[in-house]
């Protein structure tokens, strides 16, 4: 499989043949419009996306007429009188439905005492649900989804106890604006309410968080707070990779990113840390709706920075200056000399280590292995953490060190990686997504920052698969534990590979967009600039298609199966 990613350098014939051939004619017609400056309507892009993906008027009498329809009694809870045909209850597939107004005081002991359903649905006002939308929860709660095992975590055979759908935006009219979301990510919901206005909780869990919280009131918290703390107690999250339902949304609100807005939700985020006994502060992003939980990091251990080094001593020194400006000081600095050939770099050397007594110099004396310099150097590191640093990036601002260690450093999380920037301040480095490509591609590559197309994408600190050796933090007792980098990943992909492994070996990992640094790499790929550095790139390629060929085929979970593997802007597969 080809992506945009292989489109640098080639020319208009060469580009057109490549849409063709991946996309079609129509794609490649109004790429070309795009390209002419003449509007093309991504609406109407959505609106055939739907015809040919909603359920049909067969399906769904074949829903109606499936025993599964029956198998579950479903609770609509909503927080005041709505339209119930209107939001599309009346139209489902599924008869075992019934409804409950919440009131000021109900607490969940009540609503659990007084309804007695198999699933509870929280509805918020303003929405609008597809006539399948619980037919597609009774699969998911039956473990009737051929992805259910690949695609739940964990990883098993028990059926899920909170489950939630992709949505959309509707003016009574048309649908638009798919919001496609990942599979569970609580990192991602410590951002803003990502799960929507409409989710779905099993009753067993509703009684596990009353045996945990005692009394959870249902009424003023907008469904934030209940989901915040449903996630943290839920063992098997599924998500539906489908829009199922809409939220009807004003003209004015038509081009946005609609999401919930205002002091409930930092007050949903602050009780949440409060109830989980977290030390930090609830910091409103720079684009209302989004927030950034940041934790109070009770030490500040030893950061062993790893910088493979060949001469290019303009870059180092570049790198050097701006970690200067860090408001993080317990560091120290490895640098892995390989096989410089200007004298002058090993006097520069001495001048860095002259200045700064954290700086120091190891040698390695093999051939370019960017994994084995790595290895080799952490043998001489003394931190509890190792930050694996190309020697040319630099660091925006002071944070960008603490955020890294405050993300690594929370409950589970074996590595963590940064928001990377080419110099022209588009994004080099948004995460990495597993299968893009053929194999892996860097997200939000080559975009601008703060487009809201990339909502919420290129806001939150959020789980990945992987993230680029260029600027990647890792636990040293997870570095050791899967046995560092792989060595036969001489120059690609090693860095992803390592990070397949740490999420093998139970792990999360995170990308922090508050930890910003250029990365002065060229966009193009012309380091593989000969015959036989072109093929060592496809064995390596190759290879990690072999050994992670499961992973790839079942997709990345942090990454929506409706979404492109072509590009890296969240666009739709079409």
């Amino acid at each position: 499989m080809l992506s945009d990613f292989d489109l640098e350098g080639k020319n208009k014939f060469q580009k057109a043949v490549y849409y063709l051939k991946y996309y079609g004619v129509s794609y490649t017609f109004k790429k070309i419009l795009k390209k002419l400056g003449i509007s093309v309507s991504e609406e109407s892009e959505y609106m055939t996306w739907c015809r040919k993906n909603s359920a049909s008027k067969t399906d769904l009498k074949a829903q109606r007429e499936d025993g599964l329809s029956n198998r579950f009694s479903f609770v609509i809870v909503s927080k005041r009188d709505q339209d119930f045909d209107r939001a599309g209850w009346g139209r489902q597939t599924c008869g075992r439905i019934s409804f409950v107004k919440l009131t000021e005081e109900m607490t969940v002991t009540e609503l659990l005492s007084k309804h007695k359903g198999d699933y509870f649905v929280f509805a918020e006002e303003h929405i609008h649900v597809l006539p399948e939308y619980l037919y597609e929860v009774s699969k998911a709660a039956a473990g009737a989804y051929p992805a259910f095992v690949s695609r739940i975590r964990p990883k098993n055979t028990a059926w899920p106890d909170l489950i939630y759908t992709d949505e959309d935006n509707w003016d009574g009219k048309k649908r638009f604006r798919p919001f496609f979301k990942p599979d569970a990510d609580l990192q991602m919901l410590l951002n803003f309410p990502y799960l929507g206005r409409l989710y779905v909780l099993k009753r067993s869990l509703l009684e596990k968080l009353v045996q945990e919280r005692e009394q959870i009131y249902l009424l003023g918290n907008d469904g934030y707070d209940l989901s915040l703390q449903a996630f943290r107690y839920a063992e098997h999250i599924f998500h539906i990779p489908k829009p199922l339902f809409s939220n009807f949304v004003s003209k004015a609100e038509a081009g946005s990113f609609v999401r919930s807005r205002g002091r409930k939700n930092s007050l949903c985020l602050k009780h949440y840390m409060e109830s989980e006994q977290i030390s930090g502060k609830v910091i409103e992003s720079d684009v209302p709706g989004f927030f950034h939980v940041e934790e109070e990091m009770k030490e500040e251990p030893l950061i062993s920075i790893i910088i493979p080094n060949k001469d290019h001593m303009e870059d180092l020194e570049l790198c050097l200056e701006s970690l200067k400006k860090s408001d993080y000081r317990n560091y120290e600095v490895i640098i892995a000399e390989n096989n410089s050939e200007d004298p002058e770099t090993f006097v520069r050397y001495d001048r860095l280590m002259a200045e700064d007594h954290r700086i120091h110099t190891v040698t390695w004396e093999g051939g370019f292995n960017y994994s084995a310099i790595n290895n080799f150097a952490a043998k001489s590191a003394k931190g509890e953490l190792f930050l694996f640093l190309n020697n040319d990036t630099e660091f925006i601002e002071a944070a960008a060190l603490r955020q890294l260690a405050a993300s690594v450093l929370k409950p589970g999380v074996g590595a963590a990686g940064a928001m990377l920037y080419y110099g022209d301040s588009t994004i080099q480095h948004g995460g990495v997504i597993i299968g893009m490509g053929g194999f892996a591609a860097h997200a939000l590559w080559s975009l601008t920052d703060r487009d809201e197309k990339y909502y919420p994408f290129s806001l939150c600190e959020r789980e990945v698969s992987a993230v680029t050796g260029a600027c990647l933090m890792v636990r040293r007792s997870v570095f050791e534990e899967v046995g560092g980098m792989e060595e036969e990943f001489v120059v690609a992909l090693n860095d992803v590979d390592f990070c397949m492994k740490i999420r093998a070996a139970g792990y999360r990992i995170l990308w922090n967009p508050y930890a910003k640094l250029y990365h002065y790499e060229s966009k193009s790929r012309g380091y593989e600039d000969t015959m036989e550095k072109q093929a060592r790139f496809q064995r390596e390629i190759e290879r990690f298609q072999k050994k992670w060929e499961q992973e790839i085929k079942a997709g990345d979970p942090y990454y929506n199966p409706n979404l492109t593997l072509h590009r890296a802007d969240y666009s739709m597969d079409i």
